[in-house]
């Protein structure tokens, strides 16, 4: 595979097209400009191998702290979510569904904006979907913008437009805690402090829409999935699929099993025209962990979704993973997707403490602060410049230190240091590397702007064609 040309960086619309030789090869298009017609739905539109249409750094449970009691009754998973800092919003990027939050005359922004409808809310966590952003507070509300199409915002917003600024959702949350929340292409989904999951919007395939709740149908509003009888400790999203943790530590997954990202579907079954019904898909199931040879019945304690692909990691530190596999991007060198879950020894040998997957390639996090890729190379996203187009193992990016967080998604990658200064690499032509550019970043670049100058960034969320970044006020010495 070779780099785009000098041409190419200057068009405006973007087709990046898999190699064929690749198992599950794809076409992604990527586009800047506001849309005419009929919108986009998400950020990327996939179509794999089989037809198929196929982005979170997270906060570990500390489940050796004692527990407290919620108003309504329900065991507080998350006792340490009050001591968690605080900051303002700020997006950048391309906005043609309203997901930068500033309006419905701002479509893109070369450099980060406060998003000024909620700046005086102290924001704990911001994710990024495929187009739109959802900010969780620490009155524990919840704000969602952008597109709206599938009700990933859990709001109704056909008769005042608000998909382009901030509001709130209200309705069976009103009165729940929410400590965590995960994104993907469609969906959202919110944790509570007693380990209750509420999703809303829904999954999609090659096919349409899968469903959430019900079979097909989109879900317009939180609702609590009640089918799991276990206290949830942690959520990952992926595009299309939805993963929990639970605080016994086994794992429950839901959502599109096209690329064996939820771990429990044979390959056989993932076409939705073959035997198995949709429900068998949405409705959440626990996966099967073999444990690694010398080891204990594996424990999860943390999840980690890409894309289409999904780790776990044990108490022991063990890797498990399982989706989509054709650059690598798992952590096996075969290039095979995996259907259920696999031991995965070249990121246990890392140490890790952070996993984070774009569409092709991933970045893991180990305990020293040090940042390893893996997967596509191409636009930059591995961050080692342009002679590295494709690693089969984790390479570490010598440039960065002292890392705390990591995230990633379609073709860009993202890291925060314990200074509070954010870098980026990959993908220049949506404006998510705050560059002001639409130069592609082949090594990692620090995120600029004006209204970073004063600010330590806490974190950084990726969606399809816009970047959201948590900040927080410098204290002036």
């Amino acid at each position: 595979m070779v780099s785009r040309s000098a041409s190419a960086r200057n068009s405006k619309t973007r087709v990046q097209t898999e190699d064929k030789g690749k198992k599950s090869a794809s076409t992604t298009k990527v586009s800047e400009k506001k849309q005419t017609g009929n919108p986009r739905k998400r950020g990327l539109d996939i179509d794999d191998e089989n037809g198929q249409t196929p982005t979170s750094s997270q906060d570990p449970v500390n489940k050796k702290t004692k527990l407290n009691e919620e108003p309504n009754g329900d065991v507080s998973v998350f006792p340490d979510f009050g001591n968690l800092p605080t900051g303002v919003a700020l997006t950048v990027g391309q906005g043609d569904m309203g997901q930068l939050g500033l309006g419905e005359d701002i479509m893109s922004r070369k450099k980060p904006a406060i998003v000024a409808s909620i700046a005086d809310e102290k924001v704990k966590k911001v994710v990024a979907g495929g187009m739109h952003t959802v900010c969780l507070t620490d009155q524990h509300k919840i704000y969602t913008f952008g597109c709206n199409d599938e009700f990933a915002l859990g709001r109704d917003t056909a008769d005042d437009d608000s998909e382009y600024e901030p509001k709130l959702i209200v309705g069976p949350l009103t009165e729940r805690r929410v400590v965590h929340i995960s994104a993907g292409d469609s969906h959202t989904c919110a944790l509570t402090d007693g380990g209750k999951v509420f999703v809303w919007g829904s999954f999609r395939d090659g096919r349409g829409v899968i469903g959430l709740i019900k079979e097909e149908e989109v879900c317009k509003c939180p609702t609590q999935l009640t089918s799991i009888n276990e206290t949830v400790v942690d959520v990952d999203s992926g595009n299309d699929h939805l993963v929990m943790v639970t605080m016994s530590g086994k794992v429950f997954t839901m959502g599109c099993p096209d690329q064996g990202q939820i771990g429990r579907i044979g390959r056989y079954f993932t076409d939705r025209g073959r035997k198995r019904k949709t429900a068998n898909y949405i409705t959440p199931a626990k996966i099967h962990l073999r444990k690694v040879r010398g080891s204990k019945k594996p424990v999860i304690v943390k999840v980690f979704c890409g894309s289409y692909t999904t780790w776990v990691l044990s108490s022991e530190g063990h890797v498990y993973g399982f989706g989509l596999n054709n650059y690598k991007q798992l952590g096996f060198p075969d290039g095979e997707n995996r259907y259920i879950p696999e031991y995965v020894e070249t990121l246990s040998d890392i140490g890790c403490k952070q996993i984070a997957g774009g569409q092709h390639h991933t970045l893991v996090l180990d305990h020293k602060g040090s940042v390893y890729t893996i997967g596509r190379g191409d636009y930059g996203r591995l961050g080692h410049g342009s002679d590295v187009i494709e690693a089969s193992e984790p390479k570490k990016i010598n440039s960065l230190c002292d890392i705390t967080s990591i995230t990633a998604t379609s073709c860009v990658s993202f890291a925060v240091d314990k200074d509070g200064k954010a870098y980026g690499w990959g993908l220049g032509t949506n404006l998510q590397l705050t560059t002001g550019d639409e130069e592609d970043e082949w090594e990692p670049v620090e995120l600029t702007g004006k209204n970073l100058e004063k600010r330590s960034v806490l974190q950084v969320a990726s969606g399809g064609q816009h970047t959201v970044i948590l900040a927080q006020d410098n204290v002036e010495s």
